[in-house]
């Protein structure tokens, strides 16, 4: 089976794609995964198929609109609304991009965001992924409202808003690529029911609630777990006196003030007599902190007495894994829910957002994943859990389970280039 993974984001979008990608052609499939061309070495470290997607995350994470409309906020919607939005012949080239990068396969799997540039040509099986549990239920609120226990119709009732917000902000996408428009008020309707939808976090957060479709799937977290060697200086750091603080903002460092930040980390980290590891950040640092700006966090995150980090998916899931007791500083989009979510498995303190950071704010909470000794009993016990899920194999089994479901409803069909596809 030829895969195409179609990743439009940032690492953390890309890296769990390789994670599949590799699993996948373990199992004799040949993939090649379609994103943008910051992302190609790790692609090809990876031994997958490299197809160029335009663009780069940095056009969005990068604009000086980003960071100021953060400063009033966590709003996905108001940052959307202060970066300035592709131009129409943008969204065309990249609609014939992702259309190119689908082509020759004989299934495709896209994330909710590469999903609006894609059409279904009814040739092929696809299926999605969202990074957060996104099918409406009323079990919990939707991503982007308060994480409150306010019951089953307050549940209800924030999806739906979810969904008509949704398509608000996706519409016009879809007309400047010429796409036909996406079901009015619930742009994602199709997904998890006539198709799969998978959401790869662990299941010790979310399991699938009754009321939602049976296409629907909590797979685990997909790790990626590369050949990776630390420098010999890192390792040196690390072990020297007690276990450092990690500070991971991933993707999202450019729209914090880089020199700011640190002294305000570094004000928090010292007052409990730790070292820093900064990964990313500004360039120039003192003596008590190592700066890397690519490292393996299932090494590095075991080591830390403490990992500080934005709230993106996949660094939220390295932190679980390893058992460390975490502190959020949430920014935007589902950070802010990831956040929440860490809090509510006990492995965390209250979050830090970003509009409310402070040194104080900061070192009281660091204050309390070091000393709070039911914090680091719960991290050690959902790092156990989730180190003995399987996610990218229960995630692979879906995949090729739907090709064979897929072709068994629609009969023989012939792939793009004339031969019978296979399973």
């Amino acid at each position: 089976m030829r895969v195409s993974l179609v990743v439009l984001g940032s690492r953390g979008d890309v890296q769990p794609f390789i994670a599949l990608g590799r699993t996948l052609r373990d199992r004799g499939h040949t993939v090649t995964l379609a994103t943008h061309q910051d992302f190609a070495g790790l692609v090809e470290e990876a031994e997958l198929g490299f197809f160029e997607l335009p663009g780069s995350p940095r056009d969005f994470l990068a604009h000086p609109a980003l960071a100021e409309a953060l400063q009033q906020g966590a709003s996905l919607f108001r940052a959307a609304r202060k970066v300035p939005r592709p131009s129409k012949e943008q969204n065309q080239v990249l609609a014939q991009a992702v259309a190119a990068a689908a082509k020759d396969a004989d299934l495709v799997l896209n994330t909710i965001l590469s999903r609006i540039p894609f059409e279904d040509d009814g040739t092929k099986p696809w299926g999605s992924l969202s990074w957060w549990p996104l099918n409406p239920t009323s079990r919990w609120p939707a991503m982007m409202a308060p994480q409150v226990q306010r019951g089953p119709v307050y549940n209800r009732v924030t999806h739906w808003v979810a969904g008509v917000l949704n398509w608000l902000s996706l519409r016009a996408y879809r007309s400047d690529a010429g796409l036909p428009a996406l079901p009015v008020g619930d742009p994602y309707r199709e997904l998890g029911r006539d198709v799969p939808l998978l959401c790869p976090v662990t299941r010790e957060m979310f399991t699938e609630p009754p009321d939602w479709p049976a296409l629907s799937h909590v797979t685990g977290y997909w790790f990626w777990d590369r050949e990776w060697t630390p420098p010999k200086d890192l390792e040196a750091f690390v072990e020297d006196g007690p276990a450092p603080v990690t500070l991971s903002f991933g993707s999202i460092w450019p729209v914090y003030p880089p020199a700011e930040t640190l002294a305000k980390v570094l004000s928090a980290v010292r007052a409990h007599g730790r070292k820093l590891v900064l990964i990313g950040g500004p360039k120039d640092v003192p003596s008590d902190v190592f700066r890397i700006t690519d490292v393996h966090y299932p090494w590095l995150f075991p080591r830390s007495s403490v990992v500080v980090h934005h709230g993106g998916c996949n660094t939220t899931g390295d932190a679980l894994r390893s058992g460390t007791a975490q502190v959020v500083v949430p920014t935007f989009a589902d950070s802010p829910f990831w956040a929440a979510q860490v809090r509510r498995l006990g492995v965390s303190p209250d979050p830090v957002p970003y509009a409310k950071f402070t040194a104080e704010k900061l070192e009281t909470a660091l204050g309390q994943a070091l000393g709070d000794d039911s914090i680091r009993k719960r991290a050690d016990e959902i790092g156990t859990a989730i180190r003995a899920e399987d996610g990218v194999g229960r995630a692979a089994d879906i995949v090729e389970r739907w090709h064979a479901q897929w072709h068994e409803r629609h009969g023989p069909r012939n792939a793009p280039d004339g031969r019978e596809s296979t399973f």
